[in-house]
């Protein structure tokens, strides 16, 4: 599994197609090398097809470059963490933390988590905003809440530091569980 497959934006760049196309290559690489497995001649000795809409998964049997495709997805593709996320198939900074901060980085670098405009719009709390007064986003308690604001912004919560882990674990749990 490629490491950005845990982060929990909206993936507009994801290709399904493109997944398909590696587990294919990658079943028919494990059938070609067991030549006594009944299911080798139905695939690599098999009949010429009948009907021309059929598409067997031997029919297209190209290689995929995933890293490229990957890469040029994700380019391509209008992401909101564009600017600092630069190569999707890195493993991104601060992976190797306890999955539950893991996933609270993720929320912030996205946007998307359970802060007062969320659970507003899910219809979950009856106010958007929270302690400050103002509509309580993930954006708003990083860079520009009073009481939580983070020093340094997104782009330093990005680099998972010391200080963005005691940050993190600390007032950003305690701003989203009030």
């Amino acid at each position: 599994m490629l490491p950005f497959a845990s982060f929990l934006w909206p993936l507009s760049w994801f290709d399904e197609g493109l997944l398909l196309a590696v587990a294919t290559g990658n079943m028919l690489q494990i059938i070609e090398a067991h030549l006594n497995w009944p299911v080798y001649a139905d695939v690599f000795e098999h009949p010429p097809p009948r009907l021309a809409s059929r598409r067997p998964i031997w029919s297209d049997t190209t290689s995929v470059d995933t890293i490229m495709q990957w890469r040029e997805n994700w380019s391509s593709a209008f992401v909101v963490i564009h600017t600092i996320v630069t190569d999707p198939t890195v493993r991104q900074p601060g992976f190797d933390l306890p999955r539950h901060t893991w996933s609270l980085i993720n929320c912030f670098r996205t946007g998307q988590g359970p802060c007062c405009a969320n659970l507003h719009k899910w219809g979950l709390v009856q106010s958007p905003s929270r302690d400050c007064g103002q509509r309580q986003t993930m954006n708003h308690i990083v860079d520009m809440c009073p009481l939580t604001k983070f020093e340094g912004g997104l782009n330093l919560l990005y680099e998972v530091d010391d200080d963005t882990v005691i940050w993190l674990e600390s007032t950003a749990t305690a701003a989203l569980t009030k």
